[in-house]
């Protein structure tokens, strides 16, 4: 894994925040941050092994914004690292897919590594392979979401649908958060 560091030098007018994805594996995690970094979808991408790591810049509300952000791997070899990964982190996004009830259904036990690792931080679930027949009902994920204290969205990262609207969302929450902490 490479780590980048970035100086506050570089821009002191730009926000950074650490964004966090986190779900069962094969959800569609590494294609959602392709998709929104890169506008592409790859069919046949490789399970991550540990974490990836990648930057976006982004404006929200006209701020200048930094992504940096942390796509951990799902399977269950990688939950010793888990803390680690997400120390720092100023969100969290929890992705399932909604053809798989046992990717929903894992989402709580990650989210309980996360308050433990990190506290209370923002998050958002998502929903993806909308592209897909879905076996999850919207209202029982929304549910979850209400539970988890977080926002609830729908997206396919193949046909690119609702994408960015999940990341904005999230770093719309972080941006306001860290204003009312300055």
């Amino acid at each position: 894994m490479e780590v980048f560091v970035i100086s506050d030098a570089v821009d002191t007018n730009r926000w950074k925040f650490k964004l966090t994805l986190f779900g069962a594996g094969a959800v569609g995690k590494t294609s959602l941050i392709i998709r929104f970094i890169r506008s592409s979808f790859n069919d046949s991408l490789k399970k991550t092994i540990g974490t990836n790591f990648l930057i976006k810049d982004v404006e929200v509300d006209k701020n200048s914004v930094r992504l940096l952000i942390w796509d951990i791997g799902g399977q269950a070899a990688f939950s010793t690292m888990r803390r680690v990964y997400f120390k720092g982190s100023n969100a969290a996004i929890g992705v399932y897919d909604v053809t798989s009830q046992e990717s929903l259904l894992k989402i709580p036990g990650w989210v309980s590594s996360i308050k433990k690792a990190v506290g209370n931080i923002p998050m958002i679930l998502i929903g993806n392979k909308i592209d897909l027949e879905r076996k999850v009902s919207r209202e029982e994920a929304e549910e979850l979401a209400q539970r988890m204290g977080s926002d609830y969205i729908e997206t396919s990262a193949k046909t690119g649908d609702h994408v960015e609207d999940a990341f904005l969302i999230i770093a719309r929450k972080c941006l306001e958060m860290s204003k009312t902490k300055s």
